[in-house]
């Protein structure tokens, strides 16, 4: 059987979106004639953990484990949180009236260069080189963000001659947080370069969208890039019989920065409270910024809302699969037409309605119509917003769906094979 090495920051016991592309890829490889063998640290600093996902790891996957320096335990000591304290994901754009909070920030978005995970690179490429040899590799594979994995991927490629596939979750420059962070021109410059290298050294560049894709094309020409969208696990989620529940339940799991804030929907249930309705439920789990409840409490509308903290990604499944609708909403930042979130494709595999916010010409939307899952509001979109809510409420309470879910070519298998084509043309 072929090996490719895995590179990722992200991996169990970390939980949340970041670790799911790569694990699932893991998962389903060996079934297309691949063996993964993992690059990863022991301890990533994510800001959540869910051993449940261990359970995807194959049990011939070989994971290598290389601690690195990690530049968050300074930035901990200087700001005094406690070294075994999570770092919430979105630490580098919440507002901070913390003077030593804001100079740590500024040291991570400018010093830190392409990002706070560079300390891993000096050992990952060192011992990477062994375990390329010791395993016997075939092909290299790396992820990101962070953008250090790309920069191991590259080395590793060139010190071996293997061939090099570098994956874009997120884009490099323009992710959500760079895209609020007031960074200098030279560390821009840099970053930029290093992008660029990254972008001329790989053999394919995979990544998740169609616009992220034209993104990457405008900055490096006349490469292969190929789309493989994130998707779901069909084993993750149970054959139910499908009931309806005594309140509509509009569920929401994972994370809310403060570019996540459903607006649109929470005044959409503040003026139709107004009318008298108040059986909805809204079932959120995960973490939440502060701007998210303040909002919810300037409206009156705290009785809608059962909100638990962040919980494995197999309960997780459930609360998606026991409601009505989900809610979908994409970052409200500049550059986002491109985003997919994992969380998008998790929704299709429950084949419940999405109630989605966001650009309504960027891929999310374009996915929601193709597998015709959901519908979708711009962020300004209040009477939209209201109306949707409405309908939605409407076929709950006369047990209609008008939707056909077409969501088969989103499934993580598929998403496998893909990538095993790709590998297989490339070696």
């Amino acid at each position: 059987m072929k090996k490719v090495l895995l590179i990722t920051y992200y991996w169990p016991p970390a939980g949340g979106a970041g670790v799911q592309r790569v694990l699932k890829f893991a998962k389903y490889l060996p079934q297309f004639g691949w063996m993964p063998v993992v690059l990863t640290v022991p301890n990533p600093d994510a800001p959540v953990e869910d051993t449940s996902l261990e359970k995807d790891i194959p049990t011939e996957c070989k994971v290598y484990k290389i601690k690195g320096w990690e530049p968050f335990e300074l930035y901990k000591k200087f700001t005094g949180k406690h070294s075994a304290e999570k770092i919430p994901s979105d630490v580098l754009v919440k507002k901070d009236k913390s003077a030593k909070e804001n100079l740590a920030k500024w040291v991570r978005a400018n010093l830190f260069i392409p990002d706070a995970k560079i300390g891993w690179y000096p050992k990952a490429v060192k011992q990477g080189v062994e375990i390329i040899e010791d395993e016997k590799i075939d092909i290299i594979f790396a992820s990101t963000p962070p953008p250090t994995t790309a920069l191991i991927g590259k080395s590793l490629a060139r010190k071996t001659s293997k061939k090099f596939i570098v994956d874009f979750r997120d884009p490099w420059l323009e992710i959500v947080y760079y895209q609020k962070l007031k960074r200098s021109k030279i560390t821009t410059s840099i970053d930029s370069r290093l992008e660029k290298k990254v972008l001329k050294s790989a053999d394919a560049v995979v990544t998740i969208s169609d616009d992220i894709a034209r993104l990457l094309k405008s900055k490096v020409s006349g490469k292969r890039y190929e789309v493989i969208p994130n998707g779901f696990d069909e084993s993750d989620f149970k054959e139910t019989v499908r009931l309806k529940n005594k309140k509509f339940t509009i569920a929401y799991t994972g994370s809310m920065s403060d570019d996540r804030v459903p607006f649109p929907l929470l005044d959409a249930l503040s003026r139709i409270k107004s009318e008298g309705i108040t059986d909805i439920r809204l079932t959120f789990a995960g973490r939440f910024t502060p701007k998210f409840y303040d909002y919810v409490k300037k409206l009156n509308i705290s009785d809608f809302f059962e909100i638990k903290p962040f919980v494995p990604h197999s309960e997780s499944t459930e609360i998606l699969q026991n409601s009505d609708v989900l809610l979908l909403v994409i970052d409200d930042v500049p550059d986002n037409k491109g985003f997919l979130t994992g969380k998008i494709f998790e929704y299709l595999g429950t084949k419940k309605p999405v109630f989605a916010i966001g650009p309504v010409d960027g891929n999310a939307h374009q996915i929601l119509i193709e597998s015709d899952s959901g519908k979708m509001v711009d962020y300004m979109d209040d009477d939209g917003a209201y109306k949707l809510l409405k309908e939605y409420y409407l076929n709950w309470k006369e047990d209609k769906i008008n939707f056909t879910f077409r969501s088969e070519n989103y499934s993580r298998r598929k998403n496998a094979e893909q990538l095993a084509k790709i590998m297989d043309e490339l070696i």
